[in-house]
């Protein structure tokens, strides 16, 4: 940690803010009601992420029995916490005068309130919620501003590093206050047209220190607050020795010429029930048996349905009653952000050493980023944060119809290395199956379409069939 950097008490927003707040400025945390100020103020303040401060919070908005209950609802004390609630309207505080208008005289007197309380506590970490009562005193944006001027001085020459929160509740929002702090970090909240609403946060300035730009995800949990930094695949590599992975199925290492390299990218497409799923699994469950781990993120299937697939082929670790080497992470679109997910991606990658990733099913995954309009985006940066790391990505995705690059989920096989087609024919009255390889950006693969049959081993693969009798997507560009 930066000498010149106070952390938050949240590291992930930390490392947004590379390191934490400024030590010894002036912050500004803005957001509608309900983004989640307050409870971010107070997760500043509380815990031992900072030696020997002297925390103070000021409330100009809440009773100190209000900011308890509200530390309360989350599990956490507010002991070593001092709350000052200044009154705002005992008419004793402000002597008569006659030079400045009554409310800019009470707006100078609480502003002077307090500061006077911060040198007074000698407070080194300080949150003042909120600003939007001081604004009410002003008559105009320039007494205004001149205040906030006035108490950012006092508060720095006091030595205190501060966290001003403010509801954006002001009719004329004119940026007034963001231009006299420091630094400035706005919170948003996106309703979504079914399951939860969408938490969002960036760092509008940070003068004089370095940030990571851009809107990132953030959720608050019963007991804490979790910040999900946007990806940045070039800022993560680890060295690794490339490794082609069979999936242990002769056949269908026969069409793709071979393995998964590692740090390659796979699309597993085909019509609903082919056996994408299945096939995908076979891939996590050869990587198992060679001595490494799988994760498995699966968005469409039940879990029901999980414990009937080829998880049993695993085997199960009596520790922890999981499939041996398989990391399940079952994900509620509805109820989870990209940002999420793809920090989820991450620890499986960066804590549990994965060395394959499947995305079970990208059409899922596309409903988390509709209303972004950002798929290939997102799924090109993660994909180059896998390939960096030397991860092999397979993602699954249905389709029905011929493949087509011009359209989402089908577009995201242009930036996949492979591309492998599963797909249904009829021959004689049977409703049969078949398997093709369209694409392999790394090495030669056959252009044969063989026959895929499911069995109680997972599948096997068959003999070549007609053209005739396959109905095949058009191969996608290289």
């Amino acid at each position: 940690m930066s000498a010149d950097r106070i952390p938050t008490g949240i590291p992930e927003l930390d490392a947004v803010l590379r390191g934490g707040l400024m030590h010894n400025r002036i912050h500004l945390l803005e957001g509608r009601p309900g983004t989640g100020k307050t409870t971010i103020g107070l997760r500043f303040l509380i815990g031992d992420h900072v030696d020997d401060a002297r925390r103070l919070y000021i409330s100009l908005s809440e009773s100190e029995e209000e900011l308890h209950a509200a530390a309360a609802s989350h599990g956490w004390s507010l002991e070593g916490v001092r709350l000052f609630v200044p009154d705002l309207f005992s008419p004793h505080e402000y002597g008569e005068q006659t030079i400045m208008l009554p409310s800019d005289a009470e707006l100078s007197r609480l502003v002077g309130t307090i500061a006077a309380e911060v040198e007074r506590q000698r407070a080194t970490l300080v949150v003042i919620d909120s600003m939007a009562e001081i604004r009410l005193l002003a008559h105009s944006s320039a007494s205004y501003r001149r205040q906030v001027i006035t108490l950012r001085e006092r508060l720095t020459r006091a030595g205190a590093t501060v966290l001003i929160l403010d509801d954006l509740t002001a009719v004329e929002h004119e940026y007034e206050l963001q231009s006299a702090v420091h630094g400035v970090i706005t919170l948003e909240q996106k309703d979504r047209a079914y399951g939860s609403a969408r938490r969002l946060l960036k760092v509008v300035k940070l003068r004089g220190g370095d940030y990571q730009s851009g809107w990132h995800d953030f959720a608050i949990e019963r007991d804490e607050i979790l910040v999900f930094p946007s990806l940045i695949a070039e800022e993560h590599h680890r060295a690794y020795t490339p490794r082609a992975l069979a999936s242990g199925v002769a056949g269908l290492d026969d069409l793709m010429g071979g393995g998964l390299l590692s740090g390659t990218s796979t699309m597993v497409i085909g019509p609903s029930g082919v056996g994408k799923t299945t096939l995908a699994l076979q891939y996590a469950l050869a990587a198992v048996r060679a001595g490494d781990r799988a994760a498995y993120f699966v968005l469409d299937e039940a879990e029901i349905t999980l414990k009937s697939r080829m998880i049993d082929r695993f085997g199960i670790d009596h520790a922890t009653q999981a499939p041996q080497g398989l990391f399940i992470s079952r994900i509620n679109p509805s109820r989870i952000s990209a940002g999420a997910f793809v920090w989820r991606v991450r620890r499986r990658v960066e804590d549990d050493d994965v060395r394959i990733v499947i995305i079970d099913s990208i059409n899922s995954y596309l409903d988390l980023v509709r209303e972004e309009r950002t798929l290939l985006m997102q799924m090109n940066e993660l994909f180059s944060y896998l390939a960096n790391m030397g991860v092999i990505a397979v993602v699954v995705g249905a389709h029905s119809h011929s493949l087509d690059t011009s359209r989402e989920p089908d577009a995201l096989s242009i930036i996949t290395d492979n591309v492998i087609a599963l797909n249904f024919n009829q021959q004689g009255g049977l409703r049969n199956k078949h398997i093709s390889v369209l694409k392999k950006r790394h090495s030669a693969h056959s252009h044969e379409v063989r026959e895929f049959m499911l069995n109680e081993e997972g599948f096997s693969i068959g003999q070549p069939i007609s053209a005739a009798a396959a109905s095949l997507p058009a191969a996608p560009g290289a």
